[in-house]
């Protein structure tokens, strides 16, 4: 099984291993490049290394439109040098089994798969960013193949935002010695972003129906089946009283697991994936939040509560027995 980045690029389902995978920003103001090389959207600067960047659009012989703040820059090759892949979001994390080929499939483009569920999984970027032609394959239902009209966007405003994030990500990182990481999920809950270690998550999923259990506590809305096993999903705003604030979609789940127990808690909708420094998760402010603190590991990026998934995966209260092994 391989943990997978999944990101969507004109209605395309795209997805890269998580292995491979540094950090994702949100777009920035590109800076041009000389020369010229298959896919090139222009240059970031990384913390003081430029870094290139490739339109995934350009690439899957899409049309290709200009940058938008709601655009995502995934920073691949984390072990050597560097490159970015501009797609339209991340969709999440999942584990799945990748099974390539015993041969080159001559209808896929080189070092991708083309699942039967119409994904592109990029299982060699070297060998998809070294390819000469953009590679025809088939699209998925409802996919754009011509331009389309985007929407209507104050430029000045979007120039304004990509080269201020620019400008942020130019900053040189102060290196610390023996700092430890965390990669870190993102998502939305009654109106407050949270954040959870991805080494917990099994995958992210949009479920279309729970199915009641009498008898059980409120805050376990029900059970779903996921990969032919039968979990239960959990409400967080209602085990931890959090307040509910304006319209929510929750038909998210984000599928957690310590290999003994497995369950999902709903989301919103999952905003974002990054790694960040554990030293630099700020202290929670009394009164901030109902989350009692032995479920929280801190505060990161000003805002976003960081929840300990290892303390909510220990607590016998949020399972149904059966899921247990």
């Amino acid at each position: 099984m391989t943990h997978l980045l999944f990101f969507t690029v004109e209605g395309l389902t795209c997805a890269l291993p998580l292995a491979e995978t540094r950090q994702v920003v949100g777009m920035v103001e590109l800076q041009p490049e000389t020369g010229k090389r298959r896919g090139g959207a222009g240059t970031m600067n990384l913390h003081g290394r430029t870094v290139p960047v490739y339109s995934l659009r350009s690439l899957l012989g899409l049309p290709d439109r200009p940058p938008l703040p709601t655009d995502v820059l995934v920073i691949a090759h984390p072990d050597r040098e560097c490159v970015a892949l501009w797609a339209d979001g991340v969709r999440g994390v999942r584990e799945r089994e990748v099974q390539l080929p015993p041969e080159p499939d001559a209808a896929s483009p080189p070092g991708v798969l083309l699942t039967e569920d119409a994904e592109i999984i990029i299982h060699n970027l070297d060998a998809f960013l070294a390819a000469e032609e953009p590679p025809q394959h088939p699209l998925p239902p409802g996919a754009a193949t011509t331009a389309v009209e985007a929407p209507q966007h104050d430029a000045a405003k979007v120039g304004a935002i990509l080269a201020e994030r620019a400008r942020a990500f130019a900053q040189p990182v102060v290196e610390r010695d023996e700092t430890s990481f965390s990669e870190l999920l993102t998502f939305r809950l009654a109106g407050r972003e949270y954040a959870i270690e991805t080494q917990h998550i099994h995958e992210v999923f949009i479920v279309h129906e729970i199915t009641p259990v009498p008898g059980v506590p409120d805050f376990i809305v029900g059970i779903c089946a996921f990969r032919g096993e039968i979990i239960s999903v959990v409400d967080l705003r209602a085990f931890f009283g959090i307040p509910k604030r304006g319209l929510t979609d929750l038909n998210r789940v984000i599928v957690l697991s310590d290999e003994t127990v497995t369950f999902g808690i709903l989301a919103d909708y999952i905003t974002d994936i990054y790694v960040r420094p554990v030293d630099q998760f700020s202290p929670i402010v009394p009164g901030t939040t109902p989350i009692p603190q032995r479920y929280l590991l801190g505060v990161t990026d000003g805002s976003v509560l960081v929840l300990d998934a290892a303390a909510i995966l220990a607590d016998p209260a949020l399972v149904i027995d059966q899921t247990r092994k």
